[in-house]
């Protein structure tokens, strides 16, 4: 079987991180990432209007929950609420009720095996925790620690990880299916902070106090990488720990700003259509990602029901090589 140098003459570039001065057409391994990539030529980056979700909610499920095409949006503040909605790619439909009411709730998982869990409700913060198979919510093993506008992330309703909140706001904890762990903090003490990624490898940005510092979490510790472009709290996010979104948020003012993250650094692209904060967020990378709900009027709003997409084409493009 011919390789790769006996088709076009030369070996693929092995680097550590991405050439800044690719062009259309460079091909190279990142040892870093463990990503083959491309560079596929001019970048273009923009939001699109999506769907709008049955009900306007603000402060929803700060978590990445599904893919831009298939994501999960539950509780939230309008004043509160338990419903909780699908996306499918075009439209938002009803599903199950989420069993408890509440707002500033952390989600992980997809849109048919999700996780939420913490949030504030009438009377306090809250440690509950409940899973969804896809058609109903079950509750399950508590937190070890009740905290609200905390970040999450996971792959599945049975690997999760929970940090960050209010008033906990380094506390760390990874969720096995079965029960929450707490393991080791994050280095800054923040809440409203957004994330992405898995419980082994998950990213952490943003956050009060109007904060730009980003966090990398390894499995078994946070490590502190480099900054947002823009500081701000409230923000949704989605993708992995090596290719995320970050959009929306509290500067302290209203923002549309979106940046994308692509395992170094963050790099500011298009805005959002609509400026808010407290919004969910969801998405596979930087390329493909989904802005839903959140507040658009400032503190105490009802909330907004609109629903963006964001899309890539060209530029640097990861290469499924399996």
């Amino acid at each position: 079987m011919a390789t790769y140098k006996d088709i076009h003459g030369f070996k693929i570039q092995n680097v550590s991180s991405d050439p800044p001065t690719a062009v259309a057409g460079d091909l190279w391994y990142n040892s870093t990432s463990g990503d083959l990539k491309v560079d596929t030529g001019t970048l273009s980056v923009a939001w699109a209007t999506g769907g709008s979700m049955s009900r306007p909610a603000g402060r929803r499920a700060m978590g990445d929950t599904g893919t831009q095409t298939a994501a999960l949006a539950f509780a939230g503040r309008s004043p509160y609420v338990t419903h909780t909605e699908s996306y499918t790619g075009t439209s938002w439909s009803e599903v199950g009720d989420i069993n408890t009411v509440g707002q500033g709730l952390a989600g992980a998982g997809t849109n048919t095996a999700a996780l939420g869990f913490g949030g504030y409700r009438p009377g306090g913060q809250q440690d509950l925790t409940e899973t969804w198979n896809g058609s109903n919510w079950t509750e399950v093993n508590d937190l070890n620690t009740g905290r609200f506008h905390l970040a999450g992330c996971g792959a599945s309703n049975t690997a999760c990880l929970a940090f960050g909140g209010i008033p906990a706001g380094a506390v760390t904890e990874n969720w096995n299916g079965t029960n929450w762990t707490e393991v080791n903090d994050l280095n800054t003490p923040r809440y409203f902070l957004a994330g992405a990624g898995t419980n082994t490898a998950a990213l952490g940005f943003g956050g009060t106090d109007v904060v730009a510092v980003t966090e990398l979490w390894n499995g078994t510790n946070w490590t502190e990488v480099n900054d947002l472009n823009t500081a701000r709290k409230a923000l949704g996010g989605g993708g992995t720990s090596t290719s995320a979104l970050g959009f929306g948020g509290q500067t302290p003012s209203l923002t549309a700003i979106t940046e994308s993250w692509n395992g170094t650094n963050w790099t500011e692209v298009a805005d959002m259509g609509t400026a808010r904060y407290a919004l969910g967020g969801a998405g596979s990378s930087n390329v493909s990602a989904l802005a839903f709900g959140g507040e658009s009027s400032g503190a105490g709003a009802a909330g907004t029901a609109a629903t963006e997409e964001f899309s890539q084409t060209g530029g640097v493009q990861t290469i499924d090589a399996s």
